[in-house]
């Protein structure tokens, strides 16, 4: 594969990665919204918009390249079906169980960041230098949400 065409795969993987991130917020937002766990609600709200964020970065090196920026998942990855995990709750702890399945989320995210930042590593450090910022900034998400589902 010639290296233009790898760079802007990575790019998009990374995009398709937080579209993902994003439509799980939102499962988690309409979750407890219905359980008026408002404080839940803006805190989902604040990582979508993390991730919306994240996309606002990357899409400079596609458009740079006169290519579109997508709005679409990984089906068949494993970050959606982390996700979709939401739609199956019906626990007595609805927070507890919507912060779990938003940190096997997050989990699920990390790992694919990270493969995309080892993927990179030797042939786009502009592009490792993005992700890895992106990453850490992640990994204060799920941290946080790892010790509100612990707390609940």
């Amino acid at each position: 594969m010639k290296t233009f065409d790898r760079k802007i795969e990575i790019l998009r993987d990374a995009i398709e990665i937080n579209n993902e991130r994003i439509a799980g917020y939102q499962k988690a937002q309409d979750i407890v919204q219905s359980e008026n766990l408002e404080n839940l609600y803006a805190l989902f709200g604040d990582y979508k918009r993390q991730s919306e964020q994240f996309k606002s970065e990357l899409a400079p090196f596609i458009t740079h390249f006169e290519e579109t920026v997508d709005d679409g998942t990984m089906v068949s990855g494993k970050l959606f079906r982390a996700w979709m995990d939401l739609k199956s709750l019906v626990a007595p702890s609805t927070s507890e169980s919507v912060l779990a399945s938003c940190e096997k989320g997050e989990d699920e995210f990390k790992s694919a960041y990270k493969d995309l930042i080892n993927e990179s590593l030797p042939d786009f450090p502009e592009i490792v230098d993005l992700l890895q910022t992106q990453l850490s900034m992640q990994l204060g998400a799920h941290d946080h949400i790892k010790e509100l589902r612990d707390n609940s």
